[in-house]
C-alpha cells in the first residue's frame, strides 16, 4: 500500500458527515407505522434491506475515503437520496 495514502489524514468533518448521514435509518419504526398492512406487504423487502444498505454504504464510505474521497462523497449522497426515497415510500405505495 502506498505510504502517502496511509499517512493521509482522515478529517473529523468527514467522519461526522458519514455518521450523521447514516443516522436517519433510526426512523425506520416511524416508516413502518405509517404503512397500512397492505402497504407493508408491498414494501416489506425494501424495509428489510434499508438498514443493511445504510450500514454497508456508511462503512464503504468510511473505508474508501483515504484512497478515493470522491467515491466516498458519492456514497454519502446516494445514502441521503435513499433516506428520502424511503420516507416517501409509505405515501406512494
Amino acid at each position: 500500500m502506498n505510504d502517502s495514502i496511509v499517512k493521509k489524514k482522515f478529517p473529523l468533518w468527514v467522519k461526522l458527515v458519514i455518521v450523521l448521514s447514516a443516522l436517519p435509518v433510526a426512523v425506520l419504526p416511524i416508516i413502518v407505522t405509517d404503512c397500512s398492512a397492505s402497504q407493508y406487504e408491498e414494501i416489506r423487502l425494501f424495509i428489510m434491506i434499508y438498514p443493511l444498505y445504510v450500514v454497508a454504504s456508511a462503512v464503504m464510505a468510511w473505508v474508501c475515503y483515504r484512497q478515493r474521497p470522491e467515491l466516498s462523497i458519492i456514497l454519502v449522497v446516494l445514502m441521503i437520496l435513499t433516506h428520502i426515497a424511503m420516507w416517501m415510500l409509505p405515501g406512494v405505495a
